[in-house]
């Protein structure tokens, strides 16, 4: 059995040392554009300023291919997927056959159409090079705009200010992280952001930069010129699928799968950012741009490539973070509608923010903010009755019967 894993993130990793463990004997080609050792995309603000060091973000040793009897091609790109020929393309022409293809090739960041890279000192920050990139431009920087006022562009904001530059963050949305957190607790992460000298722009579209001699100067918004010579776009991500065109795979927002990560082409599985899988509250098939869920969605296309039919439980939402000085915990839903109440156990104006978000007495969400060492006893109990678990010292069940 010839297995293929396309993208050496946290999904494909996991694939391997699942597929591994159940086929000792099969052969494991990792076909990866970046010729690192797998790395967490998440620290690359802290590597970009030196604040954390190379070797820490790995998340495998050096002999991990090894150990695991794994063939690779790093630094290559997959070009095209032959499903009549059960073979992948690579960019060099390379043509390498497999009996089971896993794609976990994640995303890649959005960028405008006024953005334009090529510009000195506009830079967007997703992988490794980004942050390198950066990090040998930062001598000359006193001003940074951070276009986007999501997890991405916040970190590069904490980043940047802790060492001393002046940061400006432009966000298009009414409040930080609308994806992850309401407005109480975005609210608190933008007082955060100011205790610590941050200007926050809300509501605020980028008209465009202001250019000179191919070197940044600033962004211009409708009302306000921000001065900047390091300018970095943090406005989202978008799948890595454009090599799947004509393969026959189908693909809405990302490619669909079943319980087992298994596209409607038998041979061929998905997991990660490009992986369309159902949501454990609701079922919708959907996109969940998560590290947690692409590991687990990793073990489970490894373990079906291998022969174990173990089923996927479904995504959900879930955020854990802490950014000037501010940690928070969002999982599930994080706002109320139809149907679903919200029960707040503590308010913003104590310093610390505690919601749960309940449908028909089940735990649909959670959003914790300033203090959020009990959210991790609720963690297992998402989609289930409150009166199944406890809140630290003190009973879910009488947590409710209180506040009802």
């Amino acid at each position: 059995m010839v297995y293929v894993i396309v993208g050496n993130g946290p999904a494909g990793t996991n694939a391997i040392e699942q597929i591994r463990n159940i086929d000792p004997t099969g052969k494991i080609i990792l076909i990866a554009q970046e010729a690192n050792l797998p790395y967490s995309r998440i620290t690359t603000p802290e590597y970009m300023t030196n604040e954390l060091e190379e070797q820490d973000m790995y998340i495998r040793d050096a002999d991990f291919y090894e150990n695991y009897g794994v063939e690779t091609r790093l630094g290559h790109r997959a070009e095209q997927v032959r499903v009549l020929e059960n073979a992948v393309i690579l960019e060099n022409g390379e043509k390498i056959a497999y009996d089971k293809l896993l794609i976990a090739t994640g995303s890649r960041p959005f960028i405008p159409s006024w953005i334009d890279l090529e510009v000195e000192g506009v830079f967007s920050l997703w992988n490794k090079a980004d942050s390198e990139e950066i990090n040998s431009f930062l001598p000359q920087v006193k001003n940074a705009v951070i276009i986007g006022g999501g997890l991405v562009g916040l970190q590069a904001a904490r980043v940047l200010n802790a060492c001393g530059i002046k940061v400006s963050v432009v966000e298009m949305a009414n409040r930080l992280m609308p994806g992850q957190l309401d407005q109480a607790a975005a609210d608190m992460l933008l007082k955060a952001l100011g205790n610590h000298g941050v200007q926050v722009l809300l509501g605020t579209e980028v008209k465009s930069l202001q250019v000179k001699e191919n070197k940044v100067e600033g962004v211009q918004t409708i009302d306000h010129f921000l001065e900047a010579e390091l300018v970095i776009t943090a406005v989202g991500v978008r799948p890595n699928l454009d090599f799947l065109t004509e393969s026959g795979v189908q693909i809405e927002k990302g490619i669909v799968v079943n319980e087992f990560m298994q596209s409607n082409v038998p041979t061929i599985y998905a997991a990660g950012d490009i992986a369309q899988a159902a949501s454990l509250l609701t079922g919708e098939s959907m996109l969940r741009a998560l590290w947690l869920t692409a590991v687990q969605q990793g073990k489970i296309a490894g373990a079906s490539m291998a022969g174990s039919r173990t089923a996927y439980p479904g995504s959900h939402a879930m955020n854990s973070i802490q950014l000037f000085g501010l940690p928070i915990i969002s999982l599930g839903r994080i706002e109320g509608g139809s149907g679903v109440e919200e029960v707040i156990l503590s308010q913003p104006s104590s310093g610390v923010y505690q919601k749960l978000l309940l449908e028909n007495g089940c735990l649909t969400g959670l959003l914790f903010a300033g203090e959020v060492q009990e959210a991790g006893v609720l963690y297992h109990k998402l989609g289930q009755l409150l009166n199944q678990g406890y809140w630290g010292s003190l009973r879910v069940l009488d947590v409710e019967d209180m506040l009802a």
